[in-house]
């Protein structure tokens, strides 16, 4: 059996977080690549073999989000997830015709499926877009 081949779109959070939640030891998907965007100096390198787990000996690449058409036909991907958390829902659904428009699926990954139990007792800072000042609130907690 053949596995989904899956580029995961993101930041360098969500999208690593999904990966790990999703589909790190999963055999019955091959994630080709993650794309970035707005963390500087992170494309064109490798999300490392010693967090991507025995499926990824080799680590799995990083590339400029600029390359997501290539990267769907280069690579034969069959889906795309979009794993930002802070983008408006009209760039969220610009990328889902894109992606539909090279003939592979668009996927977001629900909340329940990439939670992880905690145990110890927990506060979540949260916010509804970048500069709220999330860091420096957690930093004070």
């Amino acid at each position: 059996m053949s596995r989904r081949r899956i580029l995961i779109m993101g930041a360098a959070g969500r999208d690593f977080h999904n990966f790990n939640t999703l589909y790190r030891d999963n055999d019955s998907v091959e994630i080709v690549a993650f794309t970035a965007t707005q963390i500087p100096d992170i494309d064109d390198r490798k999300y490392p073999a010693e967090l991507a787990g025995s499926l990824y000996p080799d680590g799995i690449p990083i590339y400029p989000e600029e390359k997501l058409v290539e990267l769907i036909k280069s690579e034969k991907v069959e889906e795309v997830m979009f794993a930002y958390s802070d983008v408006p829902s009209q760039y969220v659904m610009q990328k889902a015709q894109l992606v539909n428009s090279c003939g592979a699926h668009f996927t977001l990954a629900g909340a329940q499926p990439t939670m992880i139990k905690s145990t110890k007792p927990l506060i979540s800072i949260c916010a509804t877009r970048t500069g709220c000042g999330k860091s420096q609130t957690t930093r004070t907690v």
